[in-house]
């Protein structure tokens, strides 16, 4: 058996495309480790720093009649910035940059050669701290936008010199449509209910005071609505509530006919805004639950397989059962969830569009949607998707979470999310799971 074979699988080595002969390699590789040693403490502490760079240092070597030309090259090649690819005999292509000096040796004894040395580590990358937009504030920045807008577009209400039975119509008519809001809605949000009535109390006041008191009182009532509750499962109920008001009849624009009387004119014109008002504040409501939803990270240890601590494992799960009964606030939104309420949201603010009238306002509402379709594509790339899954027998949540993800401690995907009432027997029923 020849003991030199191991020759024949070296490759031929070469760095940015310049051939070399090699004599030898060394390499240098471990971990950063800083060592503190504190004050009166014999024992120090040492903290692992990541792995280190791994350097290797090359003995090259030229030959032949032209070995200084072929020297030269590889000096070229040495002194060229930035990052090079390396053809090393043993350990292969590797993409690296040269650090300190090279050196060439020449000597009488070893004539037509040159020898090379020189040292490099790898490339690496070059990599940022990653930065990313405050979706939700943006989204709460464009409302007040809109609002801005709408207040503005209420410079046209003018109830001065009015007919009483105008005022008394256009009265009677928003206490309507904040009625027929109020039975809408009163299943979903029974709080709706006293605060529309107590708007209601003081709409001929506030009628009467101008347009800026009715926008702000709007958005009072609004804002009363949501902050009783912040689950999410609440808070997606208060969305669809909101943007289900653009969809109310009443609340359709009253088209203003010339032939029409100069009161009658008058009435339409001041109820227009008003219910544009309720709609527009409603849907920059909305916006701001939207904002208000948990933005959901990634676990990446979910895809781990990691190992199962029944001790540990069985704590956790009487304490989530336990959250379960106290708190509404452990439903996640899924995916599809999500998707729903970005379709809810954005056919309603089409509706409205196509209903705006006045340029800055539908410019505002336009940046508003924007906003809120940028602030929900990013929680759509960060939530799992899911998928319907029914099991075959009554089995514990943790066999289910280790046949379905090959992990028994992604229990909480199964039990939680479907609000299971004992961890133990998971029924045989439609289950919403994170797709494996």
């Amino acid at each position: 058996m020849n003991c030199m074979n191991w020759l024949n699988d070296l490759l031929p080595a070469s760095f940015r495309g310049v051939p070399f002969q090699v004599n030898g390699t060394s390499s240098e590789f471990g971990r950063r480790n800083q060592t503190h040693e504190y004050p009166f403490r014999d024992v120090p502490y040492t903290e692992d720093l990541g792995r280190a760079a791994r350097k290797n240092k090359i003995e090259a070597f030229v030959i032949g009649d032209d070995h200084k030309e072929q020297a030269e090259k590889l000096i070229d090649a040495i002194e060229t910035e930035g990052a090079g690819i390396l053809i090393h005999p043993m350990l292969g292509e590797l993409n690296v940059n040269i650090v300190d000096t090279a050196t060439v040796s020449n000597s009488v004894e070893n004539g037509r050669m040159s020898v090379i040395s020189f040292s490099f580590v790898e490339a690496g990358e070059l990599i940022f701290p990653d930065s990313s937009v405050a979706t939700d504030d943006v989204v709460d920045e464009n409302a007040d936008n809109a609002e801005q807008q709408l207040l503005a577009v209420f410079d046209d209400f003018d109830l001065v010199d009015v007919p009483d039975f105008v005022q008394s119509g256009i009265l009677d008519d928003t206490t309507s449509i904040l009625n027929e809001i109020t039975e809408t809605y009163n299943t979903v949000n029974p709080s709706v209910h006293d605060e529309v009535k107590n708007l209601n109390n003081h709409l001929s006041s506030i009628l009467s005071t101008g347009g800026q008191s009715i926008v702000y009182s709007l958005k009072n009532v609004w804002s009363s609505v949501s902050k009783l509750d912040y689950s999410v499962n609440r808070l997606v109920s208060k969305v669809n509530m909101f943007t289900g008001i653009a969809f109310i009849k009443q609340l359709a624009p009253c088209y203003i006919w010339p032939i029409d009387s100069k009161s009658t004119q008058k009435r339409k014109k001041n109820q227009n805004l008003i219910n544009t008002a309720i709609r527009v504040t409603a849907l920059t409501e909305a916006a701001r639950i939207m904002a208000l939803l948990p933005k959901q990270v990634e676990d990446k240890k979910k895809h781990a397989f990691a190992s199962v601590a029944l001790a540990s494992t069985k704590g956790k799960k009487e304490n989530a059962v336990n959250q379960r009964y106290t708190s509404s606030a452990t439903h996640s939104m899924s995916f599809d969830d999500l998707l729903a309420l970005k379709k809810s949201i954005n056919e309603s603010f089409d509706k409205e569009l196509s209903r705006t009238e006045h340029d800055d306002l539908y410019f505002a509402l336009v940046k508003l949607k924007a906003a809120i379709n940028q602030d929900i594509h990013t929680r759509l790339i960060k939530i799992e998707k899911t998928m319907v899954y029914i099991p075959n027998q009554v089995l514990p949540d943790l066999v289910l979470s280790h046949y379905l993800y090959n992990n028994a401690t992604r229990w909480d995907d199964i039990s939680i999310r479907n609000n299971v009432l004992h961890p133990g027997f998971v029924p045989v029923k439609v289950l919403r799971v994170p797709t494996p």
